[in-house]
């Protein structure tokens, strides 16, 4: 398994003492890691691109953005990558839940403690893995976080892929994207849509009000898709 790890501190001794704990737990754990360093939290968003699944992120920089700031940015940009602060100061992690950080280190890094944490990344990074599919575009290899895709359809011989991420197309059958997603939570409102539930807001008579958008129920799907829908309102109730 091949994992991409960014790494982000101003202090180079520092983004070394992390590359060599990777090793030790490449070795261990029977993986790879591809990384990449940033001396700056602005240096790394401007050339952010979503593949990450790891980000190690010093919260202290000496100019730009502080972590903090940086971490708000990122998670407007990518709200799934793992993300662990590296800090001097234990307290300023404190504020790391409000970007859904999954842990912070604290300076010098003990390399015990770096496993320990890594082990935990490492099984948040797998439960991330899930939600992703790969889709082709024009030749080019895009993955996508299923739980943000509000619904697809189709056009000609290609499915479209209408996601909070963007809308994408791809050579594809809508049957064969239905299986590639392998998620109860997308329903056909029609034989060439396939909506995801979570994003459905109203029934009325004829469609469904999906995200702010209104898509039509065929008279065909209508009793599986009222179905499918209060299903999954009642797992939601439980907290399923």
């Amino acid at each position: 398994m091949m994992l991409n790890v960014a790494i982000v501190d101003d202090e180079a001794a520092e983004r070394q003492r992390l590359r060599g704990y990777l090793e030790e737990v490449a070795r261990r754990k029977n993986i790879q890691f591809c990384v990449d360093e940033f001396s700056s939290a602005d240096a790394f968003l401007v050339r952010y691109q979503q593949g990450y699944d790891l980000v190690f992120l010093d919260i202290e920089f000496p100019t730009g953005q502080n972590g903090m700031q940086a971490a708000r940015a990122l998670r407007r940009m990518d709200s799934t990558v793992v993300l662990i602060f590296v800090t001097n100061i234990a307290q300023m992690a404190v504020e790391g839940y409000e970007v859904d950080a999954l842990d912070f280190i604290v300076k010098p890094v003990d390399p015990y403690a770096f496993l320990l944490k890594m082990t935990r990344a490492l099984s948040r990074v797998a439960r991330s893995a899930s939600d992703r599919i790969t889709v082709r575009q024009e030749g080019e290899l895009r993955a996508l976080q299923v739980h943000l895709i509000r619904y697809l359809t189709v056009e000609g011989h290609y499915v479209v892929y209408h996601s909070r991420e963007g809308v994408f197309s791809e050579y594809l059958s809508l049957s064969a994207a239905e299986k590639k997603m392998n998620s109860p939570l997308f329903c056909r409102c029609d034989r060439g849509c396939l909506v995801n539930l979570r994003f459905v807001s109203e029934i009325k008579k004829e469609v469904c009000v999906v995200d702010g958008e209104e898509l039509v129920i065929a008279r065909t799907q209508r009793a599986q898709f009222l179905k499918a829908y209060a299903e999954f309102l009642g797992g939601a109730r439980q907290g399923g």
